[in-house]
């Protein structure tokens, strides 16, 4: 095979699909900046209008999804094609999923106050969203070096937030039975940094995907 089929599958006739990534990559942003407003908000009325705010981004990145499979099942390509064009998507997806569920938990679980890590966790979501939108901009022109080595730093970059939500999630839990926190309140924390946890992971999970694309061009 001369290229890459991911590289393949993006020929002109074809740019239709990248709308929808950057769709996608939109709504993960907007939730993620929520996200990070929500775990230091202790308002409750606001708590929920925040949690609003995610809950549409996830469900319009469902429709997004659907449009993604209408346009996908139209397309002639060869099922590795459609594999790594499927969990790309598919991925993104789960991504902003994870992100409406950390929204849950902190509603659900009605934080008073919330620990300086699980704020720098959120950040560092925030910032591995930004990330992930910029590398949804450059893939219409990865066939571009400059363009692929961007998408790589990016790549890493992510990587490297999710290496730090790692360390902070294993101190987190240490610490948790370290400090004066009742049983409930250490199930409570104990729920959300796991669930923070996930988050981060999802989008590492993307980011090892794209790179995978892109080390086959």
């Amino acid at each position: 095979m001369s290229l890459n089929s991911f590289f393949q599958f993006f020929v002109p006739k074809e740019t239709k699909f990248f709308p929808l990534y950057r769709q996608q990559a939109d709504y993960i942003e907007k939730a993620s900046r929520l996200l990070r407003q929500m775990i230091s908000e202790t308002d409750l009325q606001q708590l929920e209008n925040l949690k609003k705010e995610i809950k549409a981004c996830e469900t319009s990145g469902d429709q997004v999804l659907r449009d993604f499979y209408s346009q996908l099942f139209n397309t002639v390509l060869t099922p590795f094609e459609r594999e790594d064009v499927h969990e790309l998507a598919e991925m993104m997806d789960n991504f902003l999923d994870r992100i409406d569920d950390s929204a849950n938990i902190i509603l659900t679980r009605r934080f008073t106050d919330v620990d300086d890590d699980l704020t720098t966790m959120t950040a560092n979501i925030a910032f591995a969203a930004e990330s992930l939108s910029a590398i949804v901009s450059d893939l219409e022109s990865m066939n571009v070096p400059a363009k692929r080595r961007e998408i790589i730093r990016l790549c890493h970059e992510i990587k490297t937030l999710e290496h730090d939500n790692d360390e902070l999630y294993g101190n987190y839990i240490s610490k948790l039975f370290k400090l004066n926190y009742s049983l409930t309140d250490i199930i409570k924390r104990k729920d959300l940094v796991q669930v923070i946890e996930n988050t981060t992971n999802s989008v590492k999970y993307i980011s090892d995907k794209i790179r995978s694309i892109i080390s086959k061009l």
